[in-house]
């Protein structure tokens, strides 16, 4: 069984290197809502199905490098970020970024859903896709999602091209013998 893993496309927004908390809320707000620049990714014919999350820049994305039916899914949505703390004063975006992903580990109150939630709901789309055995599976998702789906696959005995952070509109091949 082979499993492809797609990031969605660049989002068309800037952003700029210090934010507020409320700066920084509404950049993630907009990014949700924002267009997508398509790339040239090339997806071969050798895939089955394709699962994909229900935000619109990963659902754009899907539809343009798969042909077939999709499925679409709240599963493989992004995971949710807000601002940690409210704060005036601006701090750079990467900041950001590493303090509300610590506070998602943390399960932290802030986050609008944590890290217990989002492990649930994705193993819960996995367990889906995996009883699929004999097939070659498509996912087409968000950065955060995808490098938790990427830990999953790795323990379920997956190899493939491991990221970080997968580039947008990259696909990431792993393939696993015994599925």
């Amino acid at each position: 069984m082979k499993i492809g893993l797609i990031r969605h496309f660049k989002v068309n927004l800037k952003k700029s290197r210090f934010m507020s908390s409320k700066e920084y809320n509404k950049y993630i707000s907009d990014y949700d809502i924002s267009e997508v620049i398509p790339n040239e990714i090339v997806v071969d014919k050798e895939w089955d199905k394709c699962y994909c999350s229900s935000l619109s820049r990963a659902v754009t994305t899907a539809k343009t490098v798969y042909d077939g039916e999709l499925i679409i899914t709240d599963k493989l949505v992004e995971i949710p970020s807000a601002a940690w703390r409210n704060i005036r004063f601006k701090i750079p975006y990467t900041v950001w970024t590493l303090l509300n992903r610590l506070a998602w580990i943390r399960n932290h109150v802030s986050q609008p859903e944590g890290r217990k939630t989002t492990l649930k709901r994705v193993n819960e789309i996995l367990d889906t896709i995996l009883k699929e055995k004999d097939k070659n599976i498509l996912i087409v998702s968000h950065a955060g999602t995808l490098y938790e789906v990427q830990k999953i696959l790795i323990k379920k005995g997956f190899r493939g091209n491991y990221f970080l952070k997968p580039r947008n509109g990259k696909l990431y091949v792993f393939e696993n013998k015994r599925y």
